[in-house]
């Protein structure tokens, strides 16, 4: 079974600036972010979603109610959510069995991504992360996590690196390594997910996965929604440009 981890637990206060209101929740072309993840899921074949809740939790599970998926939903709590977001995703370590997504909220992706990972040949102590090399493409590269890459391994990761050879796109497919280097790094103040990433890193076991043409942005900022809302208008659901004989057939059934 195919089953991916979503981490929705954190306050998200540069895109809800200050409201009493879950980013998860925040709409994109009349969609919430979560259900457009989810329906993305649904479109790539995973089986399973694991909701990491923290703040504002119950308001995700109620709005997630109303909505049907044709993927098991179980949710996990964080009452810890004020931590960092390796925190959130140790408290979904008993769902990471074997080669499990990772994927955060606000990122909206097209399937080729997530296919772009899934090929990947990930051994038993590994992590792989899709990664983007269209830099100039990307909307908000002040913001974006930037990687340093030695073949198809990190070699740093970060929003200030100084020299870097591409993105990072949010999505991960991950083993128990994972969870055994954010133990490791946790503590009182909790732990984050690049605590893990790079002890990984330094090992020669985290891994990239060139992504290719797919698309994918970071809704994190109302600027970037405002993108994100422009990007589904243009390509749809599907964050894809339908190749010109499609469209043919298109209008012509239409007709």
């Amino acid at each position: 079974m195919e089953r991916a981890i979503i981490l929705a637990a954190g306050l998200g206060q540069r895109l809800v600036q200050g409201r009493a209101y879950p980013k998860p929740l925040q709409t994109v072309n009349g969609l919430p972010l979560i259900t457009r993840v989810l329906r993305s899921l649904e479109r790539s074949g995973v089986e399973e979603a694991v909701i990491v809740v923290g703040h504002l939790g119950d308001t995700i599970v109620e709005a997630l109610s109303d909505h049907f998926f044709e993927l098991n939903i179980r949710f996990v709590r964080n009452d810890e959510y004020h931590k960092p977001n390796g925190t959130s995703l140790l408290k979904a370590r008993d769902f990471v069995q074997g080669p499990t997504y990772l994927l955060m909220s606000d990122h909206l992706w097209s399937r080729e991504l997530i296919e772009a990972v899934r090929r990947y040949p990930l051994a038993d102590d590994e992590a792989v992360l899709g990664i983007d090399f269209k830099v100039d493409s990307c909307f908000d590269l002040d913001d974006a996590t930037k990687v340093a890459i030695d073949g198809d391994r990190v070699q740093s990761i970060g929003k200030q690196l100084p020299r870097y050879d591409a993105l990072d796109t949010g999505v991960f497919r991950i083993t128990e390594a994972v969870i055994e280097a954010l133990d490791r790094a946790d503590g009182p103040d909790g732990c984050s997910l690049s605590d893990g990433m790079g002890e990984l890193a330094r090992k020669g076991r985290m891994r990239v996965v060139d992504v290719e043409d797919a698309a994918w942005i970071d809704v994190d900022t109302p600027e970037a929604h405002v993108e994100a809302e422009r990007l589904l208008r243009r390509y749809g659901q599907r964050l894809r440009a339908m190749p010109a004989a499609d469209r043919v057939r298109f209008v012509h059934s239409a007709e």
